[in-house]
């Protein structure tokens, strides 16, 4: 059987801010997949700082990087500057075609705005992911940090980008979903 590619498309949660390469996310899930018998492989795509505008704009490098499979993970930059919910929406959609127009199905993670936001704000960020996943049809994870919570113990010193630790749990809550999204890939 052919190995798997997976594009992880994303921001500094997907690149591993402030970790070690072999400690980020993408990293983390790639060996979690392998030791459960999946023959995956996954490139990071993950640039700090990164917008879900900034992603787009560099989407087609990962598209033209032919990957069998894409998560897309973009929302948290866009969150802590407070950025238009509808114009992340309309970001994060354009990137779901194209993935869908060049056939590379994708898994959709969010992100669950963090204590600090504004109340109103917050309300009208929730629902992007959900919305985007369903009439898309494509797996949604709601919430990335799920599981770590703002909990500091997970977190670097900055507060926001997660530890080694942190991103193991985010890896094996996440886990399950990876791997169902591997079974269909490969079926």
């Amino acid at each position: 059987m052919a190995r798997i590619t997976l594009a992880a498309f994303g921001d500094s949660l997907t690149e591993g801010y402030g970790l070690p390469a072999y400690s980020s996310f993408p990293a983390q899930l790639e060996r979690k997949l392998l030791e459960e018998g999946c023959n995956l492989e996954i490139s990071n795509y993950g640039i700090s700082g990164d917008t879900s505008a900034d992603g787009l704009s560099r989407l087609v490098d990962v598209i033209e990087s032919k990957p069998d499979a894409a998560y897309i993970e973009f929302g948290a930059n866009d969150c802590f500057q407070l950025a238009d919910p509808e114009q992340v929406k309309i970001n994060i959609v354009a990137m779901v075609e194209a993935f869908q127009e060049a056939r590379i199905p994708v898994i959709l993670l969010g992100f669950k705005p963090m204590n600090f936001t504004p109340q109103s704000y917050a309300l009208a960020f929730n629902s992007i992911f959900s919305d985007i996943a369903q009439k898309y049809n494509i797996p949604l994870y709601a919430n990335l940090m799920k599981g770590i919570g703002e909990n500091p113990e997970y977190y670097q010193t900055d507060g926001i980008h997660p530890n080694n630790e942190g991103v193991a749990i985010m890896t094996e809550n996440i886990f399950p979903l990876f791997k169902s999204f591997y079974e269909e890939l490969i079926a």
